[in-house]
């Protein structure tokens, strides 16, 4: 019915996706979820999603999801961690919770070598890398957009950092729809002038490019208001996640930061962080790592996650050189 029709549902792939490991001698089973939300332990309609799991060698069942993973370098969408399914094995289960998945799985890197003149015009470089629901959600203009609006998207990326930037190239690496093959990788060169504002005595004032504003479709995190000192309740973000940013940034000759160098380290239940921000010659250097531990945090999280959370964002706010 499903290649008749040329369409299904949850239910109608995963049931597709069982038969055929089935066919291929596994023993596979369906099972229902709940997306985004929990299964109480009661007799009720609590299911949205139809998902399937086989039965590994050990005698675990591994869940599988063919309606979300398509696209996607994970066999299970990690957006779905510490959430509950019902397998329908013929001996009956109990209730079962995704597994948490490492914020290494799902990393994001951007890196950044950029040159600023005194008129206030930057220009460089940045390379963009992913993995997991990161790769995912970067990749997504090359495996669902057309051709046609890659260049448009991959503008508007550096438009939201300022209106008066210049994408002058993008390289690609290897063809960005196979992303079978390895994690995805891009590369920009720009330039924008005014990119730092300029003060009557000569100073320029900037924020750092790589926490302006850049890609932050992938950096769910942000839109958790993370002003509330305390929280009784739990929360959730999309998924969990690695965010490492890293920007060599040149100055005009005889410019000078006139901040303080930091350097920040923190580790909790729920994130962690850490980060420095200094001047080495005529070059600022920054480095932030930011680890997001979990997609549904307990009320207890709510204190490292905030700190962490918090201080990278504290990097990213404005910076002045001059003479």
């Amino acid at each position: 019915m499903d290649y008749t029709d040329r369409c299904g549902v949850c239910k109608d792939i995963a049931g597709t996706l069982i038969s055929f490991l089935r066919m291929a001698g596994f023993e596979a089973f369906p099972a229902m979820t709940m997306a985004g939300s929990r299964v109480e332990s009661i007799p009720a309609d609590h299911f949205n999603h139809c998902v399937a799991v086989v039965k590994l060698s050990n005698g675990t069942l591994m869940p599988l999801d063919p309606t979300w993973v398509p696209f996607c370098r994970e066999l299970w969408s990690s957006a779905e961690q510490q959430q509950n399914y019902l397998p329908g094995t013929p001996e009956g289960t109990d209730l079962c919770l995704t597994p948490v998945s490492d914020p290494e799985n799902h990393y994001v890197r951007i890196k950044a070598q950029n040159t600023l003149d005194e008129k206030g015009t930057l220009k460089g470089s940045f390379t963009i890398e992913a993995e997991g629901q990161s790769d995912s959600n970067i990749r997504r203009i090359f495996t669902t957009g057309f051709q046609s609006e890659w260049a448009h998207s991959m503008e508007r990326q550096l438009l939201n950092v300022s209106p008066k930037a210049q994408l002058l190239s993008v390289d690609y690496g290897r063809e960005p729809k196979e992303y079978q093959k390895a994690p995805i990788r891009i590369t920009f060169h720009y330039a924008i002038p005014e990119y730092a504002m300029k003060g009557d005595q000569g100073e320029l004032v900037f924020k750092p490019f790589v926490l302006n504003n850049l890609y932050t479709q992938v950096l769910s995190y942000l839109r958790i208001d993370t002003s509330l000192e305390k929280r009784d309740y739990g929360f959730k973000d999309g998924c969990s996640r690695l965010v490492e940013m890293e920007e060599n940034l040149k100055l005009p000759a005889g410019y000078k930061w006139q901040g303080k160098e930091k350097q920040d380290q923190m580790d909790g239940t729920g994130a962690g962080f850490t980060g420095s921000l200094k001047q080495n010659g005529n070059q600022l250097q920054l480095k932030t790592s930011l680890r997001l531990k979990k997609r549904v945090y307990e009320a207890a999280d709510w204190d490292s996650f905030r700190k962490a959370v918090n201080t990278a964002k504290g990097y990213g706010e404005y910076m002045v050189v001059k003479k």
